[in-house]
Order: structure tokens, then C-alpha cells, then sequence
């Protein structure tokens, strides 16, 4: 079974969840806010700053693949991430975002 991660654990990310069901995967949201509209959809809840570099990269380095609910997550973990595991938003688009 796959391992599906989700940075921020929002509106958005509790509507990819209900999606994900329909799959042979195992859901991971990680949040800074263990009551998150999303905490109680997915397979696995990690309260964590979505921000902090250790706890992004902590979080994502034993999925398979990981996306993003909200831009304001730290890019310099994604980078590093990238390299081991699927990845599909490009981290130019996260840091224009950021910038906007």
C-alpha cells in the first residue's frame, strides 16, 4: 500500500482524503493543529509545524509521495524530499507563492 502525504491538514486537505479512500493508500496529514478539519479523516495525524525544515523533512522521508494543501510550507525540506520521493508541485511555483 502506497503512503500518501499531505502538508496542512485544512478544508483542502480534508477533501483529498475522501478522494484518496477510493485507493489502496494509506493517508499521513501532518499540522500544527491536532483539531484540523483533516486529523480525523486520514490513516495517520502528525502534529508538526509545516513551516520547520526538521519537520517536514522528518515527516515526508518514509512516504511515497507527498503534496501540499497550502503554499506556506517549507521549501528547502520539499527540495530535499524531492530527491527521494514523488513530488509533483514544482518548488519554483511554492516559492513564487510565497512571494507573492
Amino acid at each position: 500500500m502506497q503512503k500518501i502525504g499531505i502538508l496542512g491538514g485544512g478544508q483542502l486537505g480534508r477533501m483529498l482524503l475522501p478522494a484518496a479512500a477510493n485507493y489502496p493508500v494509506e493517508t499521513f496529514v501532518m499540522e500544527n493543529d491536532k483539531e484540523c478539519p483533516a486529523a480525523h479523516l486520514c490513516h495517520h495525524f502528525t502534529e508538526g509545524n509545516i513551516r520547520d525544515f526538521n519537520d517536514v523533512y522528518h515527516f515526508g522521508k518514509h512516504l511515497d509521495a507527498l503534496t501540499i494543501e497550502i503554499e506556506n510550507v517549507n521549501i528547502d525540506a520539499l527540495e530535499a524530499l524531492e530527491k527521494k520521493i514523488l513530488y509533483r508541485q514544482s518548488d519554483t511555483y511554492v516559492r513564487i507563492c510565497h512571494h507573492s
